[in-house]
C-alpha cells in the first residue's frame, strides 16, 4: 500500500498549494510536517516545564481542598497574547483538531515521568448541554481524545454531567468564581468511577475553582483518586513547599507501582 500512502502525500500537497495552510498564531504559511503551528511558534510557547513534578505550582493549588495525586499544566496563558488566540481559537473558532493536537503533545512530555502511573481513566471537564449545541464540542474532551491517543487510557464522557449553564468565570473574583460553581455538576454513574484513579482535563486553570467542584462530585464514588491536567495555567501562583503534610497519604508514590 506504499503506493496508496504516496498517493495520499501528493494529495496533502496538492491542496496546500490551492489553499496553503496557515500557522495559527503568526499566520504563516506553514511547511511540510508542521501541524497548526509553525516550528518558530511552536518553539515560542510558554511552557510551564513543570513535567507533573511534586508540589507544583499546580498540584499547590488544590492541597487543602480536594485529595490530589498529580497534577500539570502545558502552558502559561497571558491574556491578549499571542498564545490567548490560541486558546480562543480552541474555545470558540471552530477549531476542535486543536485540541486533539495539543492534547496529545502534553501528553507526549509527560510520558516519562511517570506522571499517568496507575491512572485509568480521562474525565473531560463537561460543558452544558446548551453550550455543548452552541459550539458544537467540548473543547476540554478534545484535548482528553488528545492525551487518549498518547496514554491509551479511556476516555469517560457520560459519568459526570454539568447540569447548571453557569455564567463564564472570566472578570469574577475568587469567591466569585467559588459560588459560580456551586452545585453544577453532578456525578451520575458512581459505580463506573468506584476504585478508579481518574484523570480530569480541562483548558484553563485559574482559581482551580471548576476544576476542584467537578472534582468533589467526581470523589462522591467509592474510594475515587483524582489528578489533574490542563493545557494552561493562568494567574500567577507562588511557590510553596514541596510537600504538604495533609496530601502526603493521597499521594500514589511510584515506588510502589
Amino acid at each position: 500500500m506504499k503506493w496508496y500512502a504516496s498517493f495520499l502525500r501528493l494529495l496533502s500537497e496538492a491542496a496546500d498549494i490551492v489553499v496553503p495552510r496557515r500557522c495559527a498564531l503568526c499566520v504563516k504559511r506553514l511547511k511540510a510536517g508542521e501541524e497548526f503551528l509553525c516550528l518558530s511558534c511552536l518553539t515560542e510557547l510558554p511552557f510551564t516545564r513543570y513535567f507533573g513534578r511534586e508540589g507544583n505550582a499546580v498540584e499547590r493549588i488544590f492541597w487543602g481542598r480536594i485529595p490530589i495525586c498529580r497534577a500539570n499544566s502545558y502552558l502559561h496563558y497571558f491574556p491578549e497574547s499571542m498564545v490567548s488566540r490560541l486558546f480562543l481559537a480552541l474555545k470558540y473558532g471552530n477549531r476542535p483538531h486543536y485540541g486533539c493536537t495539543l492534547g496529545a503533545m502534553m501528553a507526549a512530555e509527560l510520558c516519562d515521568t511517570g506522571f499517568f502511573d496507575g491512572m485509568d481513566a480521562i474525565v473531560p471537564i463537561p460543558l452544558a448541554r446548551k453550550r455543548l449545541k452552541q459550539r458544537g464540542y467540548n473543547q476540554s474532551e478534545m484535548l482528553a481524545q488528545g492525551v487518549a491517543k498518547v496514554t491509551h487510557l479511556p476516555v469517560l464522557t457520560d459519568v459526570v454531567a454539568r447540569v447548571v449553564a453557569n455564567p463564564t468565570q472570566t472578570h469574577l473574583t475568587r469567591a466569585e468564581r467559588q459560588e459560580n460553581v456551586q452545585n453544577v455538576f453532578t456525578l451520575l454513574r458512581p459505580a463506573d468511577v468506584a476504585g478508579k484513579h481518574l484523570l480530569l482535563v480541562d483548558d484553563i486553570l485559574t482559581t482551580g475553582s471548576t476544576m476542584t467542584a467537578c472534582a468533589e462530585e467526581v470523589a462522591k464514588g467509592d474510594d475515587v483518586k483524582i489528578s489533574v491536567l490542563t493545557l494552561g495555567l493562568a494567574g500567577r501562583h507562588g511557590a510553596g513547599p514541596e510537600r504538604h503534610p495533609e496530601t502526603i497519604n493521597f499521594r500514589i508514590e511510584t515506588s510502589e507501582q
